[in-house]
């Protein structure tokens, strides 16, 4: 997804900056190119009011990317690939707690993308109420999928095929 816009970490962080990494540069090309000749950098966040560049050792910083006006930051692999998973949506259940991080969004293809850019994102809930996104670090949540109305949620890993082994329950 992209992250423009999006800062990837606060200042708690323990990312590349304990080695000295965080510098003023020209510009995002300038940041891109320290991160690439750094080891363990995964991504970066570059602040416009003094163009100060922040080296991340994880996607998407500490839980995730959020809007904050005048950073710019980016994962070095990223996925802006259109959504095309939303079949694996469960309508009317919530993945509840092992929550990353969550955020107000504009859809659930929005929620998806953080997701994308988020290390450790597995999954995610949809409250249709407020758009808020509860980003997951275990599959279906904590104990499984909970039937809950106005929550969509889905794995980004799933298997929607037939089932078609019943003859296997005694």
């Amino acid at each position: 997804a992209d992250l423009r816009n999006l800062i990837v970490a606060d200042n708690s962080e323990p990312d590349l900056r304990s080695s000295g990494i965080n510098a003023e540069y020209g510009d995002e090309r300038e940041c891109v190119k320290h991160c690439r000749d750094t080891q363990d950098c995964v991504g970066l966040t570059f602040r416009e009011s003094d163009n100060r560049c922040y080296l991340k050792s994880k996607r998407g910083g500490v839980n995730g990317p959020y809007p904050t006006a005048g950073h710019n930051s980016m994962n070095m692999e990223c996925d802006n690939s259109n959504v095309d998973n939303l079949d694996c949506i469960r309508e009317g259940f919530n993945f509840p707690s092992a929550d990353l991080r969550n955020l107000i969004v504009a859809d659930e293809r929005e929620c998806v993308k953080h997701c994308r850019d988020t290390q450790d994102c597995v999954g995610l809930t949809f409250r249709e109420s407020d758009n808020r996104c509860y980003l997951k670090s275990k599959r279906g949540g904590v104990n499984g999928p909970y039937p809950t109305a106005g929550h969509n949620s889905m794995n980004m890993e799933c298997d929607n095929s037939n089932v078609d082994n019943l003859d296997c329950i005694r």
